[in-house]
């Protein structure tokens, strides 16, 4: 059997000093059938001379004025050819197998819209290493199922391969969001279809300071915006009596990644921000002023004879890691994947 197109799609802004290895690791896969296609959104950086290295092997496609990732993301899936599409961020990686690691589940499981490895996390030094997988088994979820979790949780893109044909059921990325635009997407896509899952990293995830990402967790509309992707997804469910029974826990897991994002704040060294972060995490969860940890946090914030950086280096000293260091159980009416199920023909 032919092996189908997999088609690389890469929304590019400034990253020239990480797109070389975006790049090289998209040209490095051992799928033998696959494109690159890099949407330039105005560049003001050496972004277009990194590409043309690459000369003919990279399909370009520049913006003259800068439309923003959203517009860039969906001007390279409606430039793609591929039966299936992976949205690559111009500061992450693939490693060699992605697309052959996910791309046969997709061709043995005409139920799943979308398929889903793991991921290694890397910053500026490219350095990489690994993180607890989400989920304790390589499974076949329903896309119901799944899309609860995608009201509280998100993979990030160089971790999932999706078809064409989900992506255009769903219209594409919502241009009308940025924070937690991934989260919405795949949301949309779990609706579509069923979700794949294996536990083996198929991309590299960099955290850095001139990220997307980054920029927006900078102000306390962050949360704002995310509670407004939120309430797309509420929308996009409404009728489903399975995930509408999950919209109130949804709503106070923001005021929970708010508390979280305090603690960014204070290591900035910006209190007062800090205190409308507090504030606005009861607006989300109002129990959640009753928690040791947000009245810790509250306690620093309000010092006024100690110096608040003080007391706060001294509380997290005391905290436990944030990082997750155990694998969920998949959700309900999951189906394990045996290795028969993973094989394209």
């Amino acid at each position: 059997m032919d092996k189908p197109l997999v088609s690389i799609c890469v929304p590019n802004f400034n990253n020239g000093r990480y797109l070389d290895a975006c790049l090289r690791s998209a040209l490095a896969q051992s799928w033998p059938n696959t494109e690159i296609i890099l949407v330039d959104d105005a560049s003001t950086d050496d972004s277009l001379a990194v590409a043309a290295r690459h000369g003919e092997r990279i399909r370009i496609v520049r913006h003259e004025t800068n439309l923003g990732q959203p517009a860039s993301t969906n001007q390279a899936i409606a430039e793609a050819r591929g039966e299936y599409l992976v949205i690559l961020h111009s500061d992450d990686q693939l490693l060699p197998d992605f697309a052959a690691r996910l791309a046969p589940i997709l061709m043995t499981h005409p139920e799943a819209g979308m398929a889903v490895g793991e991921r290694l996390e890397t910053d500026e030094s490219g350095e990489p290493h690994g993180i607890t997988p989400f989920y304790n088994a390589d499974c076949l979820i329903p896309g119901e199922r799944q899309a609860k979790v995608f009201l509280f949780m998100s993979f990030l893109p160089c971790q999932v391969l999706v078809r064409r044909t989900v992506l255009e059921r769903i219209g594409g990325v919502d241009a009308r969001h940025i924070v937690n635009l991934d989260g919405l997407l795949w949301f949309k896509c779990a609706l579509a279809g069923d979700v794949a899952y294996v536990r083996e990293p198929v991309g590299i995830y960099r955290v850095h300071g001139e990220s997307t990402t980054a920029h927006c967790n900078r102000g306390i509309g962050h949360m704002m915006d995310y509670h407004a992707t939120l309430s797309e997804m509420f929308r996009q469910a409404r009728g489903r009596p399975y995930l509408e029974g999950h919209f109130d826990a949804a709503v106070k897991r923001v005021g929970q990644l708010t508390l979280r994002y305090c603690h960014s704040v204070f290591r900035e060294g910006n209190y007062a921000l800090a205190s409308r972060f507090l504030s606005l995490a009861t607006v989300f969860d109002p129990a959640i002023a009753g928690t040791h940890a947000w009245k810790a946090l509250k306690f620093c914030a309000d010092s006024t004879d100690k110096d608040p950086g003080e007391l706060y280096r001294a509380l997290s000293a005391t905290l436990p890691a944030e990082a997750r260091s155990f694998s969920y159980d998949p959700p309900e009416g999951f189906r394990p994947l045996a290795d028969s199920d993973q094989v394209g023909g």
